[in-house]
């Protein structure tokens, strides 16, 4: 037995919205014929139009009967088949613009009755031969004798014998009127009904098709995009399977491909850094120790620094390759309590480090190397803006976390180049102070890859840098605050 839907789910995207439509325009012919069946459109009348002259004759003899014999010698006349009598004081609207058959049945009718014309009103619609299907009411198609033949022409024309309404209408001796139409089976409510569900059931098959069509499109593209944010978050390839399109599997495959290429470019550059970074340990060892050898003393110190920041810096490059190399598990950290730890451990160094926010905030994330990014920039801003407060707030969809010290901060136009590794900003950062400019480029890399980002604040005092971690759920906040202030141990 054939599997179909292994078949269709193996189709090219143009055969596929081909497929579509062709199933769009089965489903609506489907449909229309259905409703044609259950609610077939009002039918036609063909009657001529002597027998239309002396149905109106032999009405408006019963219509002179007292009004309590008049509606029982009404339902007996043979024409009442086919047309509706009644009697109302109400003079019917008077129409001379109509068709030329109009003003015909108008003589006709005042000649066989001997009645001067203006007792004698007759109204007709002429037949919309594009709004057959819409018609509440039965079209009327009047023959001047049998057998006939109606062309297309002949309904389309403004001459036609086909209406789509006929009122007409004989004064009475009494003032009243006698009005004749044509009778309409099912009531128009039919038409209505069959017109709306008629539209909705077009929509309805619009809409399911389209969307076959849209999800075929877009669920794929919805994975390639997820799989693209996580390699440019996490640096670790997502590789992509299970594409059932052609076009999407080709493409799926080539993006697989260059994720693992890319992956593997980084790692040889990254094995590369940290060989070198490795092996300047041990000349940089023996430099300290020549340098102890040296009997000027500001040469020697000048010496020594310059060592150290070296030493500094292949520290903070194996630190940060580690990183790379290590992804440690996702766990649920508090993020309140590993800002305070850090606040105390600031404050025992002798820094002004305050913490304010809720007792304690739940996050799912690599609890060592948050705090690896978070110890840096509380760093900097103890080293180059003094005093710092930690302020931790919690939005329905993320944690912020601001870090305000009181220094002059990053220009705005040097944003970029602060994240750059090993790149240091000598109008705002001295040598003197250490590091190596990889602090915040660290920091950076470990916060987009917990899906946030660190952005630059510029009060009116003081610098604030602002992290924002996305939270999967807000379910486990407490409300509970603290007040802003130092740490307890600060």
């Amino acid at each position: 037995m054939i599997d179909l839907g292994r078949h269709l789910a193996r189709l090219r995207l143009a055969p596929r919205i081909g497929l579509a439509i062709l199933l769009t325009v089965i489903a609506a012919y489907l449909l229309n014929q259905a409703l044609r069946a259950m609610i077939p459109p009002p039918p036609f009348l063909f009657v001529q139009r002597t027998w239309l002259i002396d149905a109106v004759a032999e009405g408006t003899k019963a219509a002179r009967l007292p009004a309590i014999d008049r509606s029982a010698q009404f339902g007996q006349l043979p024409a009442a088949r086919y047309l509706d009598f009644t009697v109302h004081r109400t003079p019917p609207p008077d129409d001379d613009r109509g068709p030329e058959l109009g003003r015909q049945l108008r003589q006709s009718i005042a000649d066989r009755l001997g009645l001067s014309l203006d007792r004698v009103r007759v109204a007709t619609r002429t037949f919309d031969q594009d709004n057959v299907e819409r018609s509440a009411r039965t079209t009327v198609a009047i023959i001047p004798e049998l057998p006939a033949m109606l062309t297309a022409e002949t309904l389309a024309s403004n001459e036609s014998s086909v209406l789509g309404d006929l009122l007409m209408s004989v004064r009475l001796d009494d003032g009243t009127w006698l009005s004749v139409t044509q009778r309409s089976r099912g009531g128009p409510w039919r038409h209505y009904v069959r017109y709306t569900f008629g539209m909705l059931g077009y929509l309805l098959i619009i809409i399911l098709f389209s969307m076959w069509i849209a999800r075929s499109i877009v669920a794929p593209l919805s994975r390639l995009a997820a799989a693209a944010e996580q390699l440019g978050r996490n640096h670790e390839p997502t590789l992509i399977t299970g594409m059932r399109l052609p076009e999407y599997v080709a493409i799926a495959d080539t993006f697989n491909t260059m994720q693992l290429r890319l992956k593997r470019f980084i790692d040889e550059r990254m094995g590369m850094l940290a060989a070198i970074s490795h092996d300047l340990r041990t000349p940089l060892t023996r430099l300290r120790l020549m340098a102890e050898y040296v009997d000027d003393r500001e040469q020697r110190e000048l010496l020594l620094l310059n060592v150290g920041e070296m030493e500094t810096m292949v520290a903070d490059a194996l630190a940060f390759m580690a990183a790379e190399a290590r992804r440690e598990p996702i766990e649920t950290l508090d993020v309140s309590a590993l800002l305070i730890s850090l606040a105390d451990d600031f404050g025992d160094m002798g820094e002004d480090v305050g913490y304010s926010g809720p007792e304690r905030i739940d996050l799912p994330c690599r609890p060592i190397a948050l705090k690896r990014a978070f110890s840096n920039l509380i760093g900097n801003g103890c080293k180059y803006g003094g005093a710092v407060r930690i302020m931790l707030d919690a939005a329905p969809d993320a944690v912020i976390v601001d870090i305000h010290d009181n220094g002059a901060g990053i220009p705005p136009d040097q944003v970029e180049r602060a994240f750059t590794p090993f790149e240091r900003l000598e109008t705002s950062r001295s040598r003197e102070t250490g590091g190596s400019g990889l602090g915040l480029s660290i920091s950076r890399d470990i916060v987009r890859g917990h899906g946030g980002d660190i952005d630059f604040i510029w009060p009116e005092n003081g610098f604030i840098v602002r992290v924002t971690l996305p939270r999967p759920d807000s379910r486990n906040m407490i409300a509970t605050r603290r007040q802003a202030g130092p740490s307890p141990r600060s």
